[in-house]
This record gives structure tokens, C-alpha cells and sequence, in this order.
């Protein structure tokens, strides 16, 4: 075996899993991946994807064939691996997606084979391979020898569509070798144990988990409640040894400032997904002080982040945190509308080149040729370079800050958002006539959707929520639906949004209901807080009032300091209703928090870990 595998130098013409066995082959009885009780070696984990691809192979999965991983926890990783040795590509498929949604992906994808688990009880198209009671012991534990090369297609991702349908990213095998093993911004080590805590169908899965595996290090699964919740988090970061953490930024944001200590025995925290906090990272700059913090910076189509910026040196008199400059392999540069480079302080628009760029939309060639343009910068052959559509300019340091979007696209709890997608799907809604879709801020600071609808005569608005709900992800659903006579016009007859009213949650004239005990006198003070609406009903739904899952963490954390008693996040989740919420804390044994034992760990899957976030 090459030593040069485990040097610096970039093995630019290796393949995801010729990279993994390698570490197999150098240390076999290493632990590869711990979720719950599950815990597998690199051995182990080889030999298990060798069956399974093995089998796949039988299947029919040749060169490029798409795979659809609808499944959870350590079968994720076995499922991707198998995929990628058997020569295909694999599709991740979130469980908690809409049956439409995953329906729709699939289709677009071409999936020949869906391997799930019974636990998953969605319908989806193409043969399904249950790998829950699929008996591969039968099969060969030799590798394939499948040829594949580093421009091969390992995985499509989709993404928010600006034209009303998601679009599949299609990622090949060098794309992620230039993300996991030639940087030095993000550096994981064989010793080291790294966390997943994203849910498959988001890049930063990527990061996480071929950054682990392909660098020899522990791959270690947390459940929802580990991660929302600060005392949980810090626990399990102190339990596992935890050296390696990514977390998206809006979710960081709300942990640092709630305990920023958590974070002391990681030896390196990376973030991204939305323009970071300052007072949050400047809060973990001085409680951190031996914690290597860093800024990423990157869309799905450059294969998870392309810039990098280390955040310790900030001194807390910092307007805003930069994007960096361009990680290994990579490369930036700020232009014009006619591809010409802006002077340093001037704005302009990103555009991301290096090996890093994905080979474009799967089946959408002619949107692939609008954002994936030739690069006229380097004298590789064939070059391309990304057009990201954001704003930003290069400071006199060479630092890169974000200043906007070109377009209307927007991050969501770090989910990037397309308002029209969410727009052609609410057009089809009967009785609704049209519609606008912005994005605004909650009263925790977080991005959230507001959609201005005009509806015909004798129709509410109560039933777009469950409309959309059957149809797109929970971040493509308004927090806020406001109802109007008609959509104001600018002079060139478009939507003139800056005449929109600022949305509220209550009609005039609408008298809050008054909460029936103590107890639903506090929960509805506190959902009218943090969701930074009025509450005029009692059984009003948090989830329709635009909670989501960092404001369900927020309300465990308000109610516990209130009451004096542990909260479960399930607790919140499970009561979606004043009243309910209400009787559930009622039940709750009051007692002091730090006293309080924690409960079991939530091992919950994959897909439910963070399905709120995106990178």
C-alpha cells in the first residue's frame, strides 16, 4: 500500500472508498462508527458494505446506477458504501420528507434500488431492499474491484429549485477527496472521534462522515436530544471524547449564547449554512480559548464549503464574521456582470472554482450551463467555476465578507430556499389567487418564511399549512401566512414588497383567550416570546405557529428554569397545544435541573437528528 495515502499530499486521483479501505487495510479492528449501541470496526464496516455490494451488484447496480438510501443511523453508512464499492451513486431519501416529495426525487433520479428498513414506512418507487431482514451472509466478504474513477458520479443531492422543483446536484468521488483529504482548514485526525449530527439528505453529512472515514477517525452518531439540548450536547461531547464538531450556524448561534462552555473539550468546532453571529462567536472565542473555531463557507454545488475563515482571533468590535478565503484546492474570485475582477473593497459576485465544483444538475443541462460556467482564470483544460449568486467583496486582508444574494434565494435554519419553489406549489392550492414569499426574522433572530396570500371569496387560510405540509419539507412551510385584499404594485407592475405590512400572527379585533391555569399562563407567555407572536387561543399548534425545532429547544429551556424541573425536548415535540404542554410539565417531578438525572439518550435516527438544518 502507497504511504503517500496518509501523507499531506492530496490523492487527487483516488476514489471515496479505495481511500476508506485503505485505513481498513492499515488498521482494521480501528472503531469506524459508533450510533447508539451499535459499534462496527473498519473491518467490520468493510466487510458488511462488501456484502451488501456484492449484492447490489447482483441487482443490476452498475457504473452510476443510483441507489436510494431511505435509512438511518450505522445502515446509512453501510448503505453508502456498499453503493459507491458496487460502482453506483447513491440518492439520500429523508424519511421525514413528504411521500410526493421523495416520490418526486426518486423519479428525477432514475433510483433503481431503495434500501431501507421496515421502520420507514413511506411508498416509493423502484425495487425496495429492506435492510432490516436482508440476508447477505451468503455473500462474498472480498472487496468488488469495481472500476471507478475520481470523476465518477458518487452521489445527487436536491436542492430548493428557483424554477418550482428541486434539483438533483450530482457530486463525483473527487469532489469529496478534494473536501475531506487536502485540507487544512478542517483537519481530522486517525485518533480522532468526529460527530454526525446532520441528516443524510444535507452536504454537511459529507463533511462529517467521509471526513471521519476516510482520515481513520470514529464516526459517532448523536440523537435530537443530545444535540438541541446545551446540558445534553455537553455531556455527550465529554462522554464520547468528541475532537471534531460541525454544527450549522443558526444552531451554534442559540447554544453558545445559552452556554458557550460546552464547547471547551472539542479541539476543533466548525460552522456554516447563514451569516454567522458575532456576539455568538465572539462568546465562544473567550469561554473556548483552546477550541479552533471555524467558519466555512460553500453551496451543495461546490460539495459542502469552499472557504474557510478561523474566528479566534476576533476581538468582539467585529459588525460581522467573514466567509475567509479559499480553502485547498479551490479557488474564489469576486467579478462583474461581465466576468471581470472588481477592485478589493468593492462588492461583487462569488464565483467558486477548483475540484471541488460539482459536475452539475442531474437530467438540466440547461441550467446546469447558467451557473456551472467555463473557468477563464486557470489553464486546466476543461475548467469550470461556480456562480453561487451571492454578494461579496474582498477586503484590503484578502478576507471575503457576504453581503447578500443577487436573486431571492434564502437560508432557512441553514436550509437554502428557493420562494418560488414554495410560490408554484401554494399557486396550485384551489381558491388562492396569488401569492408572494418572503423571508423575514423570528424573535429568536432566525430566518422564517412569510407568505402574503390573496384568496377568493369564502376561502381561509387555515388550509395552506396542511396543503403544503403533504407536499414540500418542513423549511419550505411559512411560519406566517398573511391574508390581503390585494398584492401592492410597483410603477413596472411587480410585487412591491417594501408596501407589505409586517405580518401578525393575531386579526384585528382578535382578544387572546386566557390561559385556564398557572401553568398555561406561563407556556403561553413563553410561546408568544420566543415565537414573537400573540397567541390568541389556547389550542393553537406551536408547529403552526411557525416553531420549529431551535424553538422547541428554546421553550425546554425556558420552562425548565421556571418550573425548576428537567423538561425533555420529546416533551415539547409531543405536546403541540398550550393545554397539553401545559399538563405534560404539570406532570413533571419538580426537582432542580443539575440534580435532575438525565434521561436516557434519545437514540433517534439519522433523519431525525437535525431535519430542521441544511448546509
Amino acid at each position: 500500500m502507497a504511504d503517500s495515502l496518509f501523507r499531506d499530499k492530496y490523492p487527487r486521483e483516488r476514489t471515496v472508498h479505495e481511500l476508506f479501505e485503505a485505513w481498513v487495510d492499515r488498521a482494521p479492528e480501528a472503531p469506524a462508527v459508533r450510533y447508539g449501541d451499535v459499534a462496527l470496526s473498519y473491518r467490520e464496516l468493510d466487510i458488511r458494505a462488501n456484502r451488501l455490494g456484492h449484492y447490489l451488484r447482483r441487482s443490476g447496480i452498475a457504473a452510476e446506477a443510483r441507489v436510494g438510501l431511505c435509512v438511518r443511523d450505522e445502515n446509512w453508512v453501510t448503505g453508502a458504501l456498499a453503493t459507491l464499492k458496487a460502482g453506483g451513486a447513491y440518492v439520500p431519501l429523508d424519511p421525514s420528507y413528504p411521500p410526493e416529495r421523495l416520490d418526486y426525487m426518486c423519479r428525477d433520479a432514475g433510483v433503481q434500488v431503495v434500501l431501507r428498513t421496515h421502520r420507514e414506512t413511506v411508498e416509493l418507487p423502484g425495487r425496495q431492499v429492506f435492510l432490516d431482514t436482508l440476508e447477505t451472509d451468503r455473500e462474498p466478504p472480498c472487496r468488488l474491484g469495481v472500476s471507478v474513477g475520481p470523476q465518477s458520479l458518487a452521489y445527487v443531492m436536491y436542492t430548493s429549485g428557483s424554477t418550482g422543483t428541486p434539483k438533483g446536484v450530482a457530486v463525483g468521488h473527487r469532489n469529496i477527496v478534494r473536501l475531506v483529504r487536502s485540507q487544512d482548514s478542517i483537519a481530522v485526525r486517525h485518533n480522532d472521534t468526529a460527530v454526525q449530527a446532520a441528516n443524510i439528505s444535507f452536504d454537511a453529512a459529507t463533511l462529517e462522515t467521509w471526513g471521519a472515514l476516510l482520515n481513520g477517525a470514529r464516526l459517532v452518531g448523536l440523537g435530537r436530544d443530545e444535540v438541541l439540548v446545551p446540558e445534553r450536547l455537553g455531556q455527550a461531547l465529554r462522554a464520547h471524547g468528541v475532537d471534531v464538531l460541525f454544527l450549522p450556524t443558526a444552531l451554534l448561534r442559540q447554544l453558545a449564547l445559552e452556554d458557550p462552555s460546552m464547547f471547551r473539550t472539542v479541539r476543533q468546532l466548525s460552522f456554516g449554512g447563514e451569516k454567522a453571529d458575532v456576539r455568538a462567536i465572539t462568546a465562544l472565542v473567550r469561554h473556548c480559548p483552546d477550541t479552533e473555531l471555524v467558519n466555512l463557507y460553500g453551496p451543495t454545488e461546490i460539495t459542502t464549503y469552499a472557504t474557510a475563515y478561523r474566528c479566534n482571533g476576533l476581538s468582539g468590535g467585529e459588525s460581522t464574521v467573514p466567509i475567509g478565503r479559499a480553502a485547498a484546492n479551490s479557488s474564489t474570485y469576486v467579478l462583474d456582470d461581465n466576468l471581470r475582477p472588481v477592485l478589493a473593497e468593492r462588492p461583487g459576485e462569488l464565483y467558486l472554482g477548483g475540484d471541488g465544483v460539482a459536475r452539475g444538475y442531474l437530467g438540466r443541462q440547461a441550467a446546469t450551463a447558467q451557473r456551472f460556467v467555463a473557468d477563464p482564470f486557470t489553464a486546466e483544460p476543461g475548467a469550470r467555476m461556480y456562480r453561487t449568486g451571492d454578494l461579496v467583496r474582498r477586503r484590503a486582508d484578502g478576507e471575503l465578507e457576504f453581503l447578500g444574494r443577487v436573486d431571492r434565494q434564502v437560508k432557512v435554519r441553514g436550509h437554502r430556499v428557493e420562494p418560488a419553489e414554495v410560490e408554484d406549489v401554494l399557486g396550485e392550492y384551489p381558491g388562492l389567487s396569488e401569492v408572494v414569499v418572503l423571508a423575514g426574522r423570528d424573535a429568536g433572530g432566525d430566518a422564517q418564511l412569510i407568505a402574503y396570500v390573496v384568496l377568493r371569496a369564502g376561502v381561509g387560510v387555515d388550509g395552506l399549512r396542511a396543503y403544503l405540509a403533504g407536499r414540500v419539507p418542513h423549511h419550505l412551510i411559512p411560519a406566517v401566512f398573511v391574508a390581503m385584499a390585494r398584492l401592492p404594485l410597483n410603477p413596472n407592475g411587480k410585487v412591491d414588497t417594501a408596501a407589505l405590512p409586517a405580518p401578525v400572527a393575531a386579526a384585528p379585533g382578535d382578544r387572546p383567550e386566557v390561559a385556564a391555569t398557572p401553568t398555561e399562563q406561563v407556556v403561553q407567555a413563553i410561546w408568544q416570546d420566543v415565537l414573537g407572536v400573540a397567541v390568541t387561543r389556547t389550542d393553537a399548534d406551536f408547529f403552526e405557529l411557525g416553531g420549529h425545532s431551535l424553538a422547541a429547544a428554546r421553550v425546554r429551556s425556558r420552562l425548565s428554569a421556571v418550573f425548576g424541573a428537567h423538561v425533555p425536548l420529546r416533551t415539547v415535540f409531543d405536546h403541540h397545544t398550550i393545554g397539553a404542554l401545559a399538563r405534560a410539565v404539570d406532570g413533571l417531578p419538580r426537582a432542580p435541573q443539575a440534580a435532575a438525572p438525565a434521561p436516557p439518550a434519545d437514540r433517534l435516527s439519522v433523519a431525525d437528528l437535525l431535519a430542521e438544518f441544511e448546509i
